[in-house]
C-alpha cells in the first residue's frame, strides 16, 4: 500500500509527516500543493479536508488532515510494535501525545510569529518589538520543553519517539533564525543536537525555506 501525502515540502507541518513516514520506512506518493504551488482549491484536494490546508495524508479510503492527527494515525496504525514511533499502548501514547498538543498550543504560535516577522514580512515592515516578544514567548516554551528532557538530551525519556517529531520539526528554522534562543537553554540545545544527527531530520527538516522569503 502506498500513501498519498499532499503538501509542499517547505511547510513545517508537512515536514512532520515527511519525517515520520521516512522514519517508518513507509512508501508514499508526494503530491506538491500549497503556497506558490497552488492546488488547494482544486476539487480533488478540497474533497479531502474542510480546512483546505496542508498536510493531508490519504491512507486508502481515509483522509487524515492536520499534521499531528497524521502523526497519531501513523503511530497508532502503521508503526510496528517494536518501533520507536509506535503509539499503540497507553504508555507510548502518554509519553508523546501531550508533547504534540504542547507544540500546537504553546511552542508553534510564537515560532510562527517570529518566522513571519523575519521571513514572511518585508524588511521595512518588520517590528523589532514584535520579534523580541516572540523570542521571549519561545524561550518560555523552551523552558517548559526542557522540563521533559533528561540529562542525556532525551525528550519523554526515550532515545527517539513521536514526542520528538512535532517540536523537533521547528528546531532547524529556529536555530537558523534565532540561535541564541536555543543556546540559552542547554537541555534544549542537547536535545536538538541529538535530532541533528538523524538522517531523516537532515533530509526533511534541515532544508531550505528560501522559497517562503518575501
Amino acid at each position: 500500500m502506498t500513501f498519498i501525502l499532499w503538501g509542499r515540502a517547505s511547510s513545517a507541518n508537512v515536514q512532520k509527516a515527511l519525517w515520520a513516514l521516512a522514519e517508518l520506512g513507509l512508501p508514499y506518493e508526494h503530491r506538491i500543493v500549497g503556497g506558490r504551488y497552488g492546488g488547494t482549491d482544486g476539487a480533488e484536494f478540497t474533497a479531502l479536508t474542510p480546512t483546505r490546508k496542508v498536510p493531508v495524508l490519504q491512507d486508502g479510503p481515509l483522509a487524515i488532515w492536520d499534521s499531528h492527527a497524521i502523526l497519531r494515525h501513523l503511530g497508532l496504525w502503521h508503526a510496528p510494535k517494536d518501533h520507536a514511533l509506535h503509539l499503540g499502548t497507553p504508555a507510548a501514547m502518554a509519553a508523546s501525545d501531550s508533547w504534540l498538543d504542547f507544540t500546537s498550543t504553546v511552542l508553534q504560535p510564537p515560532f510562527i510569529r517570529l518566522f513571519w516577522q523575519l521571513v514572511r514580512t518585508p524588511a521595512d515592515q518588520q517590528s523589532a518589538a514584535a520579534q523580541e516578544a516572540a523570542k521571549k514567548d519561545i524561550a518560555a516554551a523552551l523552558t517548559e520543553l526542557a522540563r521533559g528532557i533528561d540529562d542525556d538530551g532525551r525528550l519523554a525519556g526515550a532515545d527517539f519517539s513521536m514526542a520528538d517529531i512535532a517540536p523537533g520539526s521547528l528546531m532547524y528554522r529556529l536555530n537558523d533564525l534565532a540561535p541564541e534562543v536555543i543556546a540559552a537553554n542547554p537541555k534544549v540545545a542537547a536535545w536538538v543536537a541529538r535530532l541533528q544527527v538523524r538522517p531523516h531530520w537532515q533530509a526533511h527538516v534541515a532544508t531550505s525555506y528560501e522559497e517562503l522569503r518575501v
